[in-house]
């Protein structure tokens, strides 16, 4: 049963990052006229942001894709020479590219300041999350990696969680614009964050009680 609920929630994810994959696809065709970029105005021709906004795109597009298949159990067990190659695929390509450019691209946010404060304190998130899963499966410290792994991707996977919120706060008609735009701004990475934390806690607990009596036999 445990392993069924496993399966289904890796799948959940996995489908929605192909679709966010799908959707943010349409930006390789360099448009200024397709969805997001609509609403930008005069800024789709700013020599700074548009490229920041291709590099993140496109970084995000691969970091969105291959994040869901470091959590396959096979991959790490059975290959893992595979299961380092994706994982540096993912920590690079946020630690180079994606967050750099999101936290240049917090300063250009709808909704203003409160957009991007939270749009910098995800990024700087972001960094320090996947940071420390590197130090720690440096130090060969597998639990504390697994953990700041789960914690570095609910950042990553903040982006369909944003693109959920927005369309489902806007269809209540409850709330202005503004208030969407702002507050989507802040609960696409902490709504993730706190689930991820309740994760973890669940099921790393189990190993913890298995140290602390291994411990105690000492």
């Amino acid at each position: 049963m445990i392993q069924i609920s496993k399966n289904i929630a890796w799948l959940t994810m996995t489908f929605f990052a192909i679709v966010l994959f799908y959707i943010t696809a349409e930006y390789l065709s360099f448009k200024p006229d397709i969805n997001f970029l609509l609403v930008k105005g005069e800024l789709i021709f700013d020599p700074i942001w548009r490229p920041t906004f291709y590099i993140h795109v496109i970084s995000g597009m691969a970091i969105i894709l291959v994040g869901p298949f470091q959590f396959i159990e096979k991959i790490r067990n059975k290959n893992l020479k595979l299961h380092k190659a994706i994982g540096r695929i993912y920590a690079y390509g946020i630690l180079l590219f994606a967050a750099p450019t999101g936290l240049i691209m917090a300063f250009y946010a709808e909704g203003g300041q409160s957009s991007t404060i939270a749009f910098l304190i995800m990024g700087g998130l972001w960094f320090y999350t996947t940071i420390m899963a590197i130090v720690r499966v440096k130090q060969r410290n597998i639990i504390e990696h697994q953990k700041w792994m789960y914690r570095s991707f609910a950042l990553s996977f903040a982006a369909v969680t944003l693109r959920i919120l927005v369309p489902l706060m806007s269809f209540a008609n409850t709330f202005t614009e503004d208030f969407v735009i702002v507050s989507t701004a802040w609960l696409s990475w902490i709504i993730n964050l706190l689930f991820i934390e309740i994760f973890i806690h669940f099921k790393f607990k189990k190993n913890q009680s298995i140290n602390k009596s291994k411990k105690s036999e000492i």
